[in-house]
């Protein structure tokens, strides 16, 4: 029966209560029309705050009505205001690290609430291979990143957001092209032929593309360092595994947020390159005043007025970035949902470079059968629109002449044809096509059901496709692309990825705070690579305007020249099988123990060793718990940790290099067909003995807490590379065919010490100042590189360029050295004739390269890197900023050695350095001349916010001004000193080519300048 609570007719309502005095058993209600009689629910308005223990409020706390979906969040201040039915109730508040509460209500009224913090959940939140542990609990070398701990400014990639968070991990951005991605080395370069990227773990799928995930849609990631923490996923885990949780729905009231930025980039650095009025007077004082008659390079105008073009200006620009996150989420408690939309479009500061990228993600968690089947799926698409820059155009605009105009008085472009030519960058700009289309779908579901109290069987699957279609048009009519004849192309690169996990877990209590957890597993996964591309060339003049790329046909190259690369396709497949088990034994509080083995089989490796078990210990001591040392408050906290293990390293090398395989070389005579046709022959030497390449790693780690307010971890680590693959040169002499092999003969050794601190200075109710400080000392060495079989020779690397410069390098790959360590001669000085002198081996100077004495000059690795990080926070507003730095470093600025030779200032611009170096100096050489302190701290980013009060429907607003690279502090006279630090096997070129790493601390021609950023945004949540 209805509860009616209000009556419009008040004499009805007194009618009836006369008759009820009466005693009358039955009421005839009278009639009322629907349009007359209205009933109106009662609702009761709560209203209250939320705070910690502190008194200082929570701001995202989750209040609901329990037992129905009704509820809301508190806003910054820690305030909510929640419309409930006219019934006594009860009011659930939770927050994640805090001990949900529950609060009984009977009326309408005020609610202030008090949250404790929950030890225990806090300690949960720890992710590690195929589940979670309490921090506490944890023996690794683990470090995790919160989603409110991201670095602020423009992060368009995942791994920006966590730079220079966590020690040992290296992230570097080495130029400002927007689609270039960052390169990561975790504790040092594991490898060179086997790769040293680590691996990326989302939501339980391996291997997912990084830059395919919006930052927006990250709660978490955990760094898993060492071998003890990485050591479950074997095989995968040599480089250290970044496992990153997305945002999930919660049970309660439907959030929808909203966040927005826009940005401008600008160069933050550019090269001090000579004006047209400098040029010519250096131009007069090392050529002669009659060198300035040549009509060809000191052109004039209609005026009789010579040309000043600042070249880099006409290829640059100002570069916005405009960023849009939607996101929605809810659900109950057997049920919840989280979709998301990004979209960020970002121009490089490089005219025709930039991209466009929209990713979808959506996140759904079911709870059925007593809540004992818990099951996640997860579908996430990317699409990303990518312009490429051309380095050639960079620098191009770094040579041209500034006395010279952009077009001659008839429209075409102004260039200067010859054995010297000079090609006019804007010519190259506007004349070039290279986009790339990139499509990435993920699909996975997870589930677990709780077969028997405390056992868990687990199934994770994943599907996913990953597509690039790179499509490229070049136009003949341009002096710099007549080699090439306007080449115009189009290739599709693809890969289709399966995995299948199954395992089973089983957690028993032994009393007490005694527990026991066993995981095993089994593991498939199935990876396709393939793809095909064509090409063709010499069009008729125009049709680069009307087709660009999208008419290969339209060449006539396939029709003149004979060419047996017009087409090419290729398919490679690979095979992962894996058989895991983990144990963990806690007790007491005090003592923890891990033991984790793995068994890897991969279709990669030779019919005598695809497979390879690595196995991994660690434990943990909580001392603090101990009697003696319980209730110390000046050492809070104390646990040591300590841990071996081993995993395999398989991710840098292709397919089937273990197999003696056939392949196009060369070409014959085919009488029957009267023309040549391509030849076979084999390409690759066969090696069944190609095996895993192991890395070994001991961790000792501290974690401790001062006066209950300093928090800190020191971690000291030795990472050893054994097996260490790599392509080795024989003598094609019967038992191999050509003169190169994959095989495992190497040794490298890392070792480092690693250390993080972190306190709130000030924490009052309306001022907290939290401060982190983050560093890493780190030594490499390469310990071997031959054995009694394989012998690698004389790898040289880091190759010295300029004019008149050839198979120069100025590193080379040593025993007992590091990577990345300068080999080069100490400058002596100028003669008298111009020529470099050298430090001689004999003590004297000589002008001989060859006769020079090499010494040990320099390392690129830094031997420091450390970050400072702050963060404030007064009444509504927040502040936070990080300063990051590397130190000990040396850079060859060979850039800088190109653009200050005076014998050169006709062929092309140079710096106003020039002025410094002596007229008849002609000839550039390698030596400590160009050899620079590559130390710097750099204003990483910083932001200010202001929170605005809850108001209306909206629960937070915020809005920000923020950006990135505000400023430097570096004695380095290039660009930037954040180069390329990939050191890894060059995939291109002949045979020696491919042996060399690429090139580490070397500043070379072409570089994408460096960009500092300005933003302003909003978050909004209602």
């Amino acid at each position: 029966m209805k509860k009616f609570t209000h009556w419009r007719q008040p004499k009805t309502c007194l009618f009836i209560l006369l008759m009820m005095v009466m005693g009358t058993s039955s009421v005839a209600f009278p009639y009322h029309p629907a349009s007359t009689l209205k009933v109106k629910a009662v609702v009761w308005p709560i209203t209250g705050k939320v705070v910690d223990a502190t008194g200082n409020p929570l701001p995202g706390v989750t209040v609901v009505l329990k037992g129905t979906t009704n509820g809301t969040s508190t806003g910054v201040d820690g305030s909510f205001s929640l419309s409930v039915p006219e019934a006594a109730g009860v009011l659930a508040f939770s927050f994640i690290g805090y001990t949900p509460q529950e609060k009984a209500f009977t009326g309408p009224g005020t609610m202030n609430i008090t949250l404790a913090e929950d030890a225990k959940a806090l300690e949960e939140v720890v992710v590690v291979g195929y589940g979670t542990q309490q921090r506490k609990d944890v023996t690794g070398s683990v470090a995790q990143v919160t989603a409110k701990e991201f670095n602020s400014g423009v992060n368009p990639n995942p791994l920006q957001a966590i730079q220079g968070k966590v020690a040992g991990l290296v992230i570097t951005q080495p130029n400002g092209d927007p689609n270039q991605n960052p390169t990561i080395r975790l504790r040092g370069y594991t490898s060179l032929a086997g790769g040293s990227d680590p691996l990326y773990v989302v939501d339980g799928i391996i291997g997912v593309p990084i830059n395919s995930i919006a930052p927006a849609d990250i709660e978490t990631m955990d760094v898993l360092k060492d071998a003890s923490a990485a050591a479950i996923y074997g095989s995968r885990a040599a480089n250290g595994v970044i496992i990153i949780t997305t945002k999930r729905g919660k049970a309660g009231t439907t959030s929808v947020s909203f966040n927005n930025y826009v940005a401008a980039d600008v160069i933050s650095s550019e090269l001090d390159l000579l004006d047209a009025e400098g040029y010519r007077a250096q131009v007069a004082k090392i050529k002669g005043d009659a060198s300035l008659n040549d009509v060809i390079r000191f052109p004039k105008d209609a005026n009789g007025q010579g040309y000043n073009t600042d070249w880099f200006d006409q290829i640059t620009r100002t570069g916005f970035t405009n960023n849009h996150d939607l996101s929605i989420m809810g659900g109950s408690e057997a049920f919840t949902y989280r979709g998301s939309l990004n979209y960020i479009k970002r121009d490089g500061i490089v005219k025709n470079t930039g991209f466009g990228r929209l990713t979808g993600r959506v996140n759904l968690d079911q709870k059925a059968l007593n809540n004992r089947l818990n099951v996640q799926y997860s579908l996430a698409y990317t699409q990303t629109d990518q312009q490429n820059r051309n380095d050639d155009v960079i620098t191009r605009a770094t040579f041209f002449l500034p006395t010279l105009p952009i077009r001659n008085t008839d429209g075409s472009y102004y260039e200067i044809p010859g054995s010297n030519a000079l090609y006019n960058p804007v010519a190259m700009l506007e004349n070039y096509q290279n986009d790339d289309l990139k499509r990435v779908m993920i699909g996975g579901i997870n589930l677990k059901y709780e077969l028997l109290d405390g056992f868990v069987i687990g199934v994770n699957g994943a599907l996913k496709n990953d597509n690039t279609v790179n499509s490229q048009a070049y136009n003949r009519n341009v002096l710099a692309f007549r080699s090439n004849q306007g080449r115009t192309s189009r290739n599709l690169y693809q890969t289709n990825n399966k995995l299948l996990e199954i395992t089973g877990s089983y957690t028993r209590q032994l009393g007490g705070t005694n527990n026991f957890n066993i995981l095993g597993g089994y593991s498939y996964q199935d990876n396709v690579d393939d793809g095909f591309g064509a090409y063709n060339n010499n069009y008729i003049n125009g049709l680069y305007e009307q087709f660009g790329y999208n008419n290969l046909s339209g060449g006539r190259g396939t029709l003149l020249s004979g060419a047996q690369d017009y087409a090419t396709s290729y398919r490679n497949r690979t095979t992962l099988v894996s058989f895991f088990g983990r144990g963990t034994l806690n007790l007491m509080d005090k003592y923890n123990l891990t033991a984790t083995v793995r068994q890897d089989g991969s279709s990669k490796f030779g019919a005598n060793n695809k497979w390879a078990i690595f196995p991994s210990f660690a434990a943990g001591w909580t001392i603090s718990n101990e009697g003696f040392l319980q209730g110390n408050k000046p050492l809070s906290y104390l646990k040591l940790r300590a841990g071996w293990g081993q995993t395999g390293n398989s991710e840098g090398i292709s397919p089937y290099q273990s197999l003696f395989l056939y392949g196009r070389q060369g070409t014959y005579y085919d009488g029957s067909i009267g023309d040549f046709v391509p030849g076979y022959a084999v390409i690759q030497n066969s090696n069944p003995d190609l095996k895993w390449e192991i890395i070994q790693q001991a961790n000792v780690g501290i974690d401790f807490t001062l006066f209950e307010q300093l928090n800190g971890t020191i971690d000291v680590y030795d990472k050893r590379t054994k097996d260490m693959l790599y392509n080795y040169n024989v003598p094609a002499n019967g038992q191999y065919f050509v003169n190169t092999i994959t095989a495992n003969v190497g040794e490298m050794s890392n070792k480092g010490i690693e250390l993080s601190l972190s306190t709130d200075i000030i924490k009052t109710e309306n001022l907290t100042w939290n401060t982190r400080l983050v560093g890493t000392a780190y030594k490499n060495e390469i310990v071997s590189l031959k054995n009694d079989q394989f012998d690698v020779g004389v790898i040289r690397y880091n190759e010295f360029g300029g004019r008149g410069l050839s198979d120069v390098f100025a590193s080379q790959l040593r025993e007992g050295h590091p990577l990345g360590e300068f080999l080069i001669p100490h400058f002596a000085g100028f003669g008298t004739d111009g020529k470099v002198l050298l430090e001689g081996a004999d003590g004297t100077t000589t002008t001989d390269y060859t006769k020079a004495k090499l010494y040990e000059a320099g390392v690129a690795q830094p031997r420091l890197s450390a970050s400072f990080i702050n963060s404030f926070q007064y009444g509504n507003f927040d502040l936070n900023f990080q300063l990051r730095g590397v130190f000990g470093n040396k850079i060859l600025n060979n850039l800088r050695s190109n653009f200050t030779i005076p014998g050169s200032i006709l062929e092309g611009n140079q710096l106003t350095d020039i002025a410094n170096y002596q007229t008849n100096y002609s000839t550039n050489q390698l030596s400590d001349l160009w050899l620079e302190d590559g130390s710097f701290v750099r204003l990483d980013n910083w932001q200010i916010g202001y929170n605005v009060p809850p108001m209306g429907v909206f629960k937070n607003a915020r809005v920000y001004l923020g950006g990135n690279n505000l400023f430097i502090i570096t004695k380095y006279k290039g660009i930037d000193p954040e180069l390329e630090v990939r050191g890894d096997l060059r995939t291109s070129g002949d045979a020696a080519n491919r042996q060399r790493p690429n090139t580490l601390g070397l500043d070379n021609t072409g570089i994408y300048p460096k960009t500092r950023s300005f933003q302003l945004g909003v978050n909004l949540t209602f």
